[in-house]
């Protein structure tokens, strides 16, 4: 009977944890929350929630309502994007420039797509660091940067040629700009879930929307 009994616990058990991801995801899409929730994006692009900072890959996300920080979804990855324009003065765009140029050309893609990404991610803030943990011009995550064996985040060059090359494998898998800005935003995992269009995040929509008009800024303006 008791033996019985300790299986029926166990089961329960197992099917509680089954369910803690769904759980964490719907804490992510409400107004409110009771706990810290963590991050992980792994080397797929895939990302993995926790209540706790399970170990050095997992980054704040949300925090707790009885912090003072307000525990929404807005919180997601939000970066200095949301307040980001055109720089008028142009020095460090201007200082940085000849390494956009040689990346954009070494991998395939548009020198104003790139100035668009860095002037959304970071306004050409070598040392910008996000609420998430995303680092150097390009905000990448430690993840991302451990991937493109960047040693130092905050270097112009590793940053900006680390960035580039992921831009360039999320262009070759997902074929346009807006689908790979999406996934360089919300990881590769999020797009490919929701049937490779952007997902319904609105950091990630005003994302992209903000990019492309930085982008189509620059075709005309540079």
């Amino acid at each position: 009977m008791m033996q019985n009994l300790n299986r029926v616990k166990k089961l329960h058990f197992y099917k509680i944890v089954k369910i803690i991801p769904a759980l964490l995801v719907g804490f992510l899409l409400s107004n409110k929350v009771s706990a810290d929730i963590y991050i992980y994006i792994d080397k797929n692009g895939d990302q993995h929630f926790a209540e706790r900072k399970v170990d050095e890959n997992y980054r704040l996300l949300l925090r707790s309502e009885t912090n003072k920080a307000p525990a929404t979804f807005k919180n997601w990855k939000e970066k200095s994007y949301s307040k980001a324009g055109v720089p008028r003065n142009k020095t460090l765009q201007q200082k940085y420039h000849p390494i956009v140029v040689k990346a954009a050309h070494k991998y395939q893609l548009e020198p104003e797509f790139l100035h668009a990404v860095i002037t959304a991610e970071s306004s050409y803030r070598r040392k910008a660091v996000s609420s998430a943990g995303a680092k150097g011009l390009m905000q990448l995550m430690p993840v991302t940067a451990k991937r493109f064996g960047v040693d130092d985040p905050f270097d112009p060059k590793q940053s900006i040629h680390a960035g580039a090359l992921y831009l360039k494998k999320l262009l070759k898998e997902f074929k346009t700009k807006r689908l790979a800005l999406a996934a360089y935003n919300a990881g590769e995992g999020a797009v490919r879930r929701y049937n490779r269009e952007i997902p319904p995040y609105p950091e990630t929509q005003k994302y992209v929307k903000k990019v492309m008009g930085f982008y189509w800024h620059y075709k005309d303006n540079m």
